[in-house]
């Protein structure tokens, strides 16, 4: 019997040979820029380490990924792709004790390299704007929950406005705000939205009073990047 399996396989991948072969050539003989289109199209799904950085940890699933208005620059010889894409993903991000939905959607800028299997394969950079986004939204909860206002003040533009909010008041806010007792706060999700150099976000976590009284709360942020940083203009 197991003979005669083995030859039954090897029987079907000759007759099956020339549609295999076809496969194959069909997909080599797409011009570079459909390759990626092609290798995006079957990418549905995305998993992010160390979000935060700096070994620190922080991960994110994200299932499904789904990528629209894909535009490549294929470089002459066709050894690297410059990609400009937008992202719309749905996932969960886990940061020490706390776990998020996350929602995005997104403009982002990566690189993609040939391949043998997928032809087209990402070099790790493919969500640089969302991990740069999430690590400042994972600083700032840590300097709420741990109590640090200078922390948090650190994270916001020396522009900051929001009303009547500026950077000063904000600062005088956090300090009385971020003082024992403080209350437990516990994340729920974020929506992201991202458009070249500025974000939007927002924020659904659940707040413990000291007197055991749970509330429900949302948050809207307004983030911009300035240099290397993303930092808040609004809703801190």
């Amino acid at each position: 019997m197991p003979f005669l399996a083995a030859a039954a396989a090897v029987a079907a991948a000759w007759f099956w040979r020339v549609d295999l072969l076809d496969a194959g050539s069909a997909a080599t003989l797409q011009s570079p820029e459909s390759q990626v289109r092609q290798a995006l199209a079957a990418q549905g799904r995305a998993h992010l380490e160390d979000i935060y950085g700096w070994k620190a940890g922080g991960t994110l699933e994200l299932v499904p990924v789904r990528y629209a208005d894909v535009v490549p620059d294929v470089e002459e010889g066709g050894r690297r792709a410059r990609v400009v894409a937008v992202l719309d993903a749905e996932g969960k991000a886990v940061w020490r004790d706390q776990a998020a939905t996350v929602s995005y959607i997104g403009r982002e800028q990566f690189h993609m390299k040939p391949c043998k299997i997928a032809l087209w394969c990402a070099e790790g950079d493919q969500f640089a704007r969302l991990r740069a986004v999430l690590r400042t939204l994972f600083r700032r909860l840590d300097g709420a929950r741990g109590g640090e206002p200078a922390a948090v003040a650190a994270l916001a533009a020396d522009d900051y406005r929001d009303g009547a909010t500026d950077r000063a008041v904000l600062e005088d806010r956090l300090r009385r705000e971020l003082t024992a007792p403080r209350p437990d706060i516990r994340l729920r999700g974020w929506q992201i939205r991202v458009e070249r150099d500025a974000a939007e976000v927002g924020e659904d976590f659940e707040v413990t009073e000291p007197g055991g009284a749970v509330r429900d709360r949302r948050a809207r942020y307004r983030l911009e990047r300035r240099g290397e940083r993303w930092v808040f203009t609004s809703g801190l």
